[in-house]
């Protein structure tokens, strides 16, 4: 069987890549580059799906954003209120998670490479 149909991993290359143009040694000075909680926050991170959730979710917030608008007529007790109010709490707690994702696996701000240092940050 010819082995370039084959797809092997190669450790080496994922250990080179990792952290690409990610400087910070110490996330918060507590996680090291080898450290548990911050190689799945990487990999999180990094992954395919997780930029395009967070990109859905800022078109949730914007759609969102838009429908509150035509809200000021109903009361604060009424369902829609409510049920508007809720779906803020649950974007915010989701942005929350993705903040505290990428400043753990990227750093804070102190070095080249770290979240406050990405301008789409």
């Amino acid at each position: 069987m010819d082995e370039g149909y084959i797809k092997t991993r190669d450790e080496e290359r994922e250990k080179r890549l990792l952290y690409d143009g990610i400087y910070c040694v110490n996330s918060l000075y507590v996680f090291h580059k080898q450290s548990k909680i911050r190689l799945y926050s990487y990999k999180v991170y990094k992954h395919k799906y997780f930029d395009n959730f967070i990109m859905f979710l800022i078109f949730l917030s914007s759609v969102k954003l838009a429908v509150d608008s035509y809200l000021t007529g109903f009361s604060k007790d009424s369902t829609v209120v409510q049920t508007s109010d809720a779906i803020d709490i649950v974007l915010n707690v989701l942005f929350l998670i993705e903040l505290i994702i990428k400043i753990i696996a990227m750093g804070f701000g102190m070095d080249e490479g770290s979240y406050i240092r990405e301008t789409w940050n």
